[in-house]
C-alpha cells in the first residue's frame, strides 16, 4: 500500500529564514549548558548533586526489575523504531525523507561524539567525584535520532501520534540514562537539544528536495525516460545509417590479396588509400614516380557515403607533377645564359 505525495509547498524566504533561526537558538542553548555545567562550580555542583539523588532514591521508589529493564530501554526502543522506520519507508515510498534521517542520525551523533570527546575540557574543580567529561548523552543522542527519522517517515495520518509518542520515548530515555547513572540530567538536555536541531534541519532539507522535484520533469523518473528515449533514438540512429550503407568501406585494388598473405603482382608496394605503407620510392604517399604512382587510377574513390555513388580517383585530367613546366634543364649553355641577361 503507498501513499499519495503530498503536495509540495513553495518555499519562501521566511520559511527559510525561520528554521534556521530556530536552529541557532536551539544550539545556543547547548552552548549556555555547557558554560554552565562544566565551567563553573555552581553548575558541576548542581549536576553532581542531582546525579547522586537519583543513585540514592532509585531502590526506594523503584523495583529491581524495574530497573533491570530500565538498562535495555535505550536499546530496545532504538531498536522498535529503526524497524518501524524501515517497514513506513517501504510502505510510503518517502524515500528523501528515509535518505535524510540518515544523513541527520550521523551529523548528530557525530557532533555528540565530537563535542565529548574532542572539543570539550571539563575543569577539575575537585567537586565530582567522576572527572571525566561525559557531556553530551551519546545514549540519548542515538535514541531521539532514531524517533525523528521516524516521524520523517511516517504516513501523514500517524505523525501527530507519532511525534507525541517520539518526544514521550526520548525524555523516558534521557530520564533513564539518569536513573542508571550513566549521565548526569545537563548531559541528556544537551543530547535532546543537539538532535532538535538537527531534526529542524532535516525538515527543511526535505521541503527544498520537495519543492525542487515539484518543478515539471524534474523527477527521477521522468530524467532516466528522457535518458532512456535519447539512447533508444541514438540506437536507431545508428541502424538506420547502416541501412543506407553510410558506413560501407570497399578497399582499393589488391587490398583483399594483401590480407590473406597474398601481394599483389602488379603493385607490390602498393598500400590502400589514407595508409602509409612501407616508405620508398615505389610508394605513391612519398613518390610521385616509379610504378606505383599509377596505382592511383586503379584505386576507386570509397571515401564516398554511398558506395552507388563512387568515381575513379583521380579525377580525369590530373596531373601527377603539376611543376614540371616550371622545371629548368640540366645544363645551360654560355649562349643562354647571354641571352638571358640581355633580356
Amino acid at each position: 500500500m503507498s501513499f499519495p505525495p503530498a503536495p509540495a509547498r513553495p518555499v519562501s524566504a521566511r520559511s527559510v529564514i525561520r528554521p534556521l533561526v530556530t536552529v541557532v537558538f536551539l544550539w545556543t542553548c547547548v552552548g549556555i549548558a555547557t558554560y554552565i555545567s562544566l565551567m563553573t562550580m555552581t553548575g558541576q555542583s548542581l549536576d553532581d548533586e542531582a546525579l547522586a539523588q537519583a543513585k540514592a532514591d532509585r531502590n526506594n521508589f523503584f523495583p529491581w526489575i524495574f530497573l533491570a529493564a530500565a538498562q535495555h530501554v535505550p536499546e530496545l526502543v532504538s531498536i522498535a523504531a529503526a524497524v518501524l522506520a524501515l517497514v513506513w519507508t517501504i510502505r510510503t515510498r518517502r524515500w528523501i525523507p528515509a535518505v535524510v534521517g540518515l544523513g541527520m542520525i550521523l551529523g548528530a551523533n557525530f557532533t555528540t561524539q565530537f563535542l565529548k570527546r574532542v572539543l570539550l575540557d571539563k575543569p577539575d574543580f575537585g567537586i565530582q567525584l567522576i572527572v571525566h567529561n561525559s557531556f553530551p548523552s551519546g545514549h540519548t543522542t542515538a535514541t531521539a535520532t532514531i524517533l525523528v527519522t521516524l516521524l520523517l517517515v511516517a504516513p501523514p495520518h500517524l505523525r501527530a501520534k507519532t511525534a507525541t509518542w517520539g518526544w514521550v520515548l526520548a525524555a523516558i530515555t534521557g530520564m533513564l540514562t539518569v536513573l542508571n547513572g550513566w549521565h548526569r540530567p545537563s548531559d541528556a538536555a544537551a543530547a535532546l537539544l543537539i538532535v532538535g536541531g538537527w531534526g529542524v534541519l532535516a525538515v527543511l532539507a526535505i521541503r527544498l528536495a520537495d519543492a525542487a522535484l515539484a518543478r515539471p520533469g524534474a523527477r527521477p523518473t521522468d530524467v532516466y525516460r528522457r535518458v532512456r528515449d535519447k539512447m533508444d533514438a541514438h540506437r536507431e540512429n545508428l541502424q538506420q545509417r547502416e541501412e543506407r550503407g553510410d558506413s560501407a568501406y570497399i578497399p582499393p585494388t589488391g587490398s583483399q590479396q594483401r590480407q590473406h598473405g597474398q601481394p599483389s603482382q602488379s603493385h607490390p608496394y602498393q598500400s590502400g588509400i589514407g595508409q602509409p605503407g612501407p616508405r620508398g620510392p615505389g610508394n605513391p604517399r612519398f613518390s610521385t614516380h616509379g610504378p606505383a604512382a599509377a596505382s592511383y587510377a586503379d584505386a576507386p574513390y570509397s571515401n564516398a557515403p554511398n558506395p552507388q555513388a563512387q568515381q575513379q580517383y583521380p579525377p580525369a585530367g590530373y596531373q601527377q607533377n603539376p611543376y614540371a613546366q616550371y622545371a629548368a634543364p640540366a645544363t645551360v649553355t654560355a649562349q643562354q645564359c647571354a641571352h638571358g641577361r640581355a633580356r
